[in-house]
């Protein structure tokens, strides 16, 4: 969905899974980007009803703001390979449990979140506390990147005003970096997509038994 384009949000029946990713705008730039508004209806909509749901950066600000926790701006712009660290309940968490304690990961934001009231706080840095969450069994929000590859890279970081330095400074580790992100995504979205399957052929079971009842 291109939302900013000016295309519609879909009906939820169309499809099982929503991913939410990052953008230059704010959660709070309603006035500018008018889709917005409706994009937070949706997503209250879709994670009050149970449905899996992953946000990643500015996606993981939606979905706190969803939830009805501040997103604000923080302290500084992290933008750049940073340490993510594993929580005591991350490492119980059916999807994160499989991390390294410690991992890196891609980060280039400015603002961030407070915890959502009964969400589960998975990873935390020095900076930025609250990187990931999860609420209820399917919904999972990252601020940070592991989705990133070079070609992505290369494009964010041309025409953005960033500073040869610091992209000096992304590029010389990205060779060490990319290959543990890049398993880090598969070790979470195989189970996360597997899970999105065992739900889906379950409610799709309780509808056929409805139906399937004598009057």
């Amino acid at each position: 969905m291109k939302l900013w384009e000016g295309e519609p949000i879909p009906e939820p029946g169309s499809f099982h899974l929503l991913i939410l990713m990052g953008g230059p705008m704010s959660v709070h730039d309603e006035d500018v980007h008018s889709f917005l508004s409706g994009e937070k209806i949706f997503v209250r909509r879709w994670v009050r009803e149970g449905n899996p749901i992953l946000g990643i950066c500015l996606g993981a600000q939606l979905i706190a703001d969803c939830l009805g926790a501040r997103v604000y701006r923080g302290d500084k712009e992290e933008l750049g390979w940073y340490e993510m660290t594993v929580t005591e309940e991350g490492k119980n968490d059916p999807l994160v449990r499989g991390f390294p304690q410690r991992f890196p990961a891609f980060q280039w934001h400015s603002e961030t979140f407070d915890l959502p009231k009964g969400a589960i706080l998975l990873a935390s840095a020095r900076d930025y506390p609250h990187q990931a969450f999860r609420f209820r069994d399917l919904t999972y929000a990252f601020q940070f990147h592991l989705e990133v590859t070079e070609e992505m890279l290369h494009t964010w970081l041309s025409g953005n005003g960033v500073g040869g330095d610091k992209k000096g400074e992304i590029n010389a580790v990205q060779h060490l970096h990319l290959p543990v992100i890049h398993r880090l995504c598969r070790s979470f979205m195989q189970p996360f997509l597997g899970s999105i399957e065992q739900q889906t052929a379950m409610r799709s079971l309780k509808v056929s038994s409805k139906t399937e009842q004598p009057l």
